[in-house]
């Protein structure tokens, strides 16, 4: 049986929660697209290694595909997700293994299913990015991201300030960063492959796909770390909330 917050039910939030459509050229875009990924892996991060100090995982994290979107597109455009990927611990997703909070437990799951209304030749660039038949480049990145985090949220001693914890997880997401544009620019490598192979693509030309995954390249590669660029995130809160579960 599912469980109402604060934050409203779950058909409240499918039909309730919106997003401005992104527009502009292909490059803006992608750019607004990229940045959106970036603000919410960083904000999966805390509470990630958050719900790893309050003893929240007691078996080892994995990665699999997106599941669960509360935003919809418009106009006919598709819904890309901004996270890589949904975290599992244990065969459940990890928001489910909050269960006397059930505020924070939809606001992890709002996370995992958040999307970009944006036009289908973005989400071809996310699959070719992500890769998602065997859960490699951009996703496994993301869960290695996720691990780390939950092992350094284990042992984390967290200070008055949080700035040791808040250093931690900006690391975390820098490693990210160096991986996560490497494993992009395979993907752009592998689409010339099929170029060259004259393999087809349908709907969208794969010079597309690869200007896509250029700008997310560059402006992952050129990404600050810090956690000050998410809007709306309050480590010190959150640890509070996650302190208080019982």
């Amino acid at each position: 049986m599912s469980r109402d917050s604060s934050l409203g039910t779950k058909t409240e939030l499918q039909r309730l929660l919106t997003q401005e459509r992104i527009t502009g050229s292909l490059e803006e875009v992608a750019s607004v697209h990229e940045i959106n990924r970036q603000s919410t892996i960083k904000e999966i991060l805390v509470h990630v290694s958050l719900m790893s100090k309050f003893g929240l995982f007691p078996t080892p994290l994995t990665v699999r595909g997106a599941q669960n979107q509360y935003f919809w597109s418009t106009d006919g455009d598709n819904a890309a997700h901004c996270a890589p990927g949904q975290m599992f611990c244990g065969g459940q997703t990890i928001q489910k293994r909050i269960t006397t909070n059930n505020d924070l437990e939809m606001i992890v799951e709002c996370l995992f299913s958040k999307t970009d209304g944006i036009p289908k030749r973005f989400n071809v660039a996310d699959s070719s990015a992500e890769g998602n038949t065997k859960g490699d480049r951009l996703r496994r990145v993301f869960g290695a991201a996720c691990v780390e985090a939950a092992r350094v949220g284990k042992f984390a001693r967290i200070d008055p300030s949080m700035g040791l914890f808040l250093r931690s997880i900006e690391q975390i997401f820098s490693n990210y960063q160096v991986q996560g544009a490497q494993q992009i620019e395979q993907a752009i490598l592998a689409q010339q492959r099929a170029i060259d192979d004259g393999t087809p693509l349908q709907g969208v030309t794969r010079q597309e796909i690869i200007r896509i995954l250029e700008v997310y390249r560059d402006v992952l590669r050129s990404a600050d770390p810090s956690l000050g660029t998410v809007q709306r995130l309050f480590p010190h809160d959150l640890w509070h909330d996650y302190s208080q579960l019982h």
